[in-house]
């Protein structure tokens, strides 16, 4: 499999918008955040179809992947390491000294995955998902923060 990674034409963007609801569950956060924490966003495809897509807030050393997801049917497969990896070649293009990325605390599978791609815990932001109008639960963890993990480029 060789994945074609580029960064979406602004046109493009509302057609991620499905995919991206995947790694940012409020559909108005998400929108919030492409709006005023992205600055770029990035689609994956494999054989012309649509697979993966990121958002990336590169204004600050170290730069964020602010949402990363991968299509429900091709999890597993070794995309999101993929994506992962060339995002990290194109942040130490562009001169960045480490690379953050967070997810919720109640998200087991992130947390694994994110550290077997080179990251480490790095910090806590307590109370992040406060927008969420009523309580949130994922593998019976309530949603309260986000970890932070960073990875040194």
């Amino acid at each position: 499999m060789t994945l074609t990674i580029r960064q979406a034409r602004p046109e493009e963007i509302e057609a991620l918008i499905p995919l991206l609801v995947q790694a940012e569950e409020s559909e108005e956060a998400l929108r919030w955040g492409l709006a005023h924490l992205s600055d770029s966003v990035y689609q994956a495809d494999d054989a012309g179809a649509l697979v993966a897509a990121a958002t990336m807030q590169w204004r600050a050393d170290p730069c964020e992947v602010m949402e990363l997801a991968v299509i429900p049917e091709r999890q597993g497969q070794g995309i999101g390491r993929q994506l992962i990896e060339w995002l990290v070649g194109e942040a130490q293009a562009r001169g960045y000294s480490a690379l953050l990325v967070g997810t919720a605390n109640s998200s087991i599978g992130n947390i694994a995955f994110y550290q077997k791609c080179g990251f480490r815990m790095d910090s806590i932001r307590k109370d992040y998902f406060w927008y969420y109008p009523a309580p949130r639960y994922e593998n019976s963890i309530r949603i309260h923060d986000m970890l932070v993990f960073r990875r040194e480029l």
